[in-house]
């Protein structure tokens, strides 16, 4: 009795150091880390010439990193990123310290077929992920960082509020955004929209294509986390298409996300919000520029 007790007491003393620790929440990662956690996945390093990298590379994976002094004479292709990922507005590129980032994607040439016959995407295999790192000149961003995603959420209808706490988490020095798809549950959900369904019918019958076969045999996930801890911000993004993400899950795990995004339920009540308001935009610009 006393020694379950005491195991008692121990997990108990376990948990709660880990909640006011708050490690679990989000990394810590900084970039020679992340840099020599890439090593070890034997990804081969990519010089940042402005070149991109060939499929032959992204199939074996790559990564490369950029210290202070190669941000300060190379600028500009931080700032394209910053800028993609609409973090440009709160940070500066004379605010980061040095930045990383890993790529692995297989699949890609069978995915150009795909774009001539859409009918081949039920035959397709695709599996890839990208992390990305940056160190910050000070710990004071989180806030920002994260207000500035939420207003991008805001550009895709998706609300805050809507988010569980295993989505969206907010605190002065760290914060999180961690969203997944399961794609045979969103194939499920397009298949179930009247709109979307005539729609696909029409097409289909024009193309003679059974847009319902495919959608139905479809499976896979898309995943999504970005973790800003201090001052330092991790990015992870990928999934996989009919088959396992397992490069997604290989990143997340030799990274150190705090939690891998794929293990996040997917929220599908957002998801069916989102469609609507697609099908709803889409329909009024096509009614907007035809006559009914």
């Amino acid at each position: 009795m006393k020694k379950v007790k005491a195991m008692a007491l121990v997990l108990a003393v376990a948990m709660i150091s880990g909640v006011l620790a708050g490690c679990s929440k989000t990394t810590t990662i900084g970039t020679d880390k992340f840099t020599k956690i890439c090593e070890k996945l034997k990804l081969e390093e990519f010089e940042l010439d402005g070149d991109s990298p060939d499929m032959d590379d992204l199939e074996g994976g790559i990564y490369a990193m950029a210290d202070a002094d190669y941000i300060e004479d190379n600028p500009e292709q931080l700032e394209d990123f910053l800028k993609q990922i609409k973090l440009d507005d709160v940070i500066d590129v004379d605010d980061v310290e040095s930045f990383a980032f890993a790529a692995k994607c297989t699949g890609l040439e069978d995915a150009k077929d795909v774009i001539k016959d859409p009918e081949d995407i039920a035959d397709l295999e695709a599996d890839g992920a990208v992390a990305f790192q940056m160190t910050l000149s000070d710990d004071g961003y989180a806030e920002d960082v994260m207000e500035a995603i939420e207003d991008l959420l805001d550009e895709a209808d998706i609300s805050t509020k809507s988010l569980s706490g295993k989505e969206f988490y907010s605190s002065k020095k760290e914060g999180y955004f961690r969203f997944h798809i399961d794609i045979a549950k969103l194939a499920n959900l397009v298949l179930e929209n009247d709109d979307i369904g005539d729609y696909l019918g029409v097409y289909g019958k024009m193309k003679d294509i059974d847009f319902e076969d495919i959608l139905g045999e479809l499976k896979g996930d898309v995943a999504v986390t970005v973790e800003v801890n201090g001052k330092n911000v991790f990015i992870l993004f990928g999934g996989a298409l009919n088959t396992k993400p397992t490069t997604l899950n290989s990143f997340a795990k030799s990274f150190g996300a705090a939690s891998n995004p794929v293990s996040v339920p997917m929220n599908e009540k957002l998801i069916e919000e989102m469609l609507e308001s697609a099908v709803d935009n889409y329909l009024s610009k096509l009614k907007g520029g035809a006559d009914f």
